[in-house]
């Protein structure tokens, strides 16, 4: 009897337990299942239908998915997204990480350089991109402002393919790189000193130091920093859709430009569903090849 009772009491403690620790997860449980576990099986769900924006919905099967890999804009589109990352993702880190390792420096003014350097990131995308917007205006923006005043002819900064991407570059470094520089000052700082003074008695270059100290010192966060770096690129849609709108053409138009005119310029919203699913899923790719990787190099 007493080791019946017992189970009964240890039964009822593990449940308990297992309450306990619900309550203390439910903030953030119930948050994500509401705002991302939801909505993303729903799309799933409406990327079966053909559906458009009076709700109008009718069983199409992978009709939506069909339609969606044989037209090359898809692929033309996320190559797009793609070449944006392989342009702003190691601008902005090495910019970031130069930035840091200047203002960790002691020079005067160093918290209002930090200040300066990351106000631009409390600022939202459509700011800056009408701020960007005009300072590339072909006629009397700043840029081509400066660049007259050097000597130098105007560019068509937004009506030319290649400069409207590097358009829209300049712009994305100028926004973020604050925050890339504050994540590496952080690092920087819980690099030990005694490791530079160890290598300053043994005669160490700076070039060295920064080879065999800062750059493995600063190793996880360099890979936490080109993981979201990575994410947030392929994620472009505010700078293109505003300084831009997806031309000249659709040169710069993006893969979630492509959704968001499926669906909203042209009520697809089953199909856009369907682009967004198969786009959720290059993501998720992207991310586990990152994870092996770092994994692969820390082993």
């Amino acid at each position: 009897m007493k080791a019946q009772h017992g189970a009964g009491i240890g039964w009822k403690r593990r449940l308990k337990l297992e309450f306990s620790a619900f309550a203390f997860l439910s903030p953030f449980v119930i948050p994500l299942l509401v705002f991302y576990i939801w909505p993303l099986l729903r799309g799933v769900w409406i990327s079966f239908h053909s559906w458009g924006i009076l709700g109008v919905q009718k069983f199409v099967g992978l009709d939506n998915y069909t339609k969606l890999l044989g037209n090359s804009d898809f692929f033309k589109y996320l190559w797009n997204s793609f070449y944006f990352v392989l342009l702003v993702v190691p601008a902005i880190i090495l910019l970031g990480l130069l930035l840091a390792l200047l203002i960790q420096r002691k020079i005067p003014f160093r918290t209002t350089f930090r200040s300066i350097f990351f106000l631009p990131y409390v600022l939202s995308v459509s700011v800056i991109s009408f701020i960007w917007l005009r300072m590339f205006d072909s006629r009397d923006g700043l840029v081509n402002v400066v660049l007259n005043s050097l000597g130098l002819p105007s560019v068509n900064w937004l009506t030319n393919p290649d400069a409207a991407w590097w358009s829209i570059v300049i712009a994305t470094v100028w926004w973020t790189v604050g925050f890339v520089m504050v994540l590496f000052l952080a690092g920087l700082q819980e690099i030990s000193p005694d490791l530079y003074e160890a290598a300053d008695i043994d005669g160490a270059s700076a070039a060295q130091k920064f080879r065999y100290i800062t750059l493995p010192g600063l190793s996880s966060v360099m890979k936490v920093q080109i993981f979201f770096q990575i994410i947030a690129g392929l994620k472009l849609f505010g700078q293109v859709q505003i300084m831009t709108n997806g031309g000249p053409g659709d040169a710069t138009n993006t893969i979630i430009r492509y959704i968001y005119v499926t669906g909203f310029k042209k009520d697809m919203f089953g199909l856009a569903a369907a682009q967004s699913t198969m786009f959720c899923i290059f993501m998720l790719l992207i991310a586990a090849v990152q994870y092996m990787l770092m994994n692969r190099k820390e082993s």
